[in-house]
């Protein structure tokens, strides 16, 4: 199903001090969000997983950047990105994430990065994010 969202991204940066990876927090009031079921079989057994194919609208690209010039910044403020192993939230997510477990506990319609593209070409510009729980 298709539906007109907004969604939060954490962009994954890692921690030069402790080893860690940190996550930054980005709001994106208006997104076309897409959920699927895949099913798979895994170890013998099947199992069955929320698929996501979101599309940020040109619109809503404000403070975009490359993952390569976001990774070159010092200070992120204002900017964000969309690199694979990020973390996204329908809606409004928490202020501040740790890791993927702090959004499971909170019971919220979450997903990682597993593909992106930068489609801000032909009659509608946008960024397509691929992802999976």
């Amino acid at each position: 199903m298709i539906t007109n969202a907004s969604m939060t991204i954490y962009n994954r940066v890692k921690n030069e001090q402790t080893g860690f990876y940190d996550y930054i927090r980005h709001f994106i009031s208006k997104v076309h969000w897409h959920t699927d079921q895949k099913t798979v079989v895994k170890d013998g057994s099947i199992q069955s997983a929320d698929v996501y194919k979101i599309r940020i609208p040109a619109e809503e690209l404000n403070g975009y950047v490359s993952p390569a010039k976001y990774a070159a910044l010092a200070k992120k403020n204002g900017k964000w990105t969309v690199e694979n192993q990020d973390l996204f939230v329908k809606g409004s997510g928490p202020a501040e994430v740790k890791s993927v477990a702090d959004l499971s506990k909170l019971h919220l319609e979450y997903g990682s990065v597993d593909s992106w593209s930068d489609n801000r070409f032909g009659g509608l510009p946008h960024i397509r994010i691929g992802g999976s729980v």
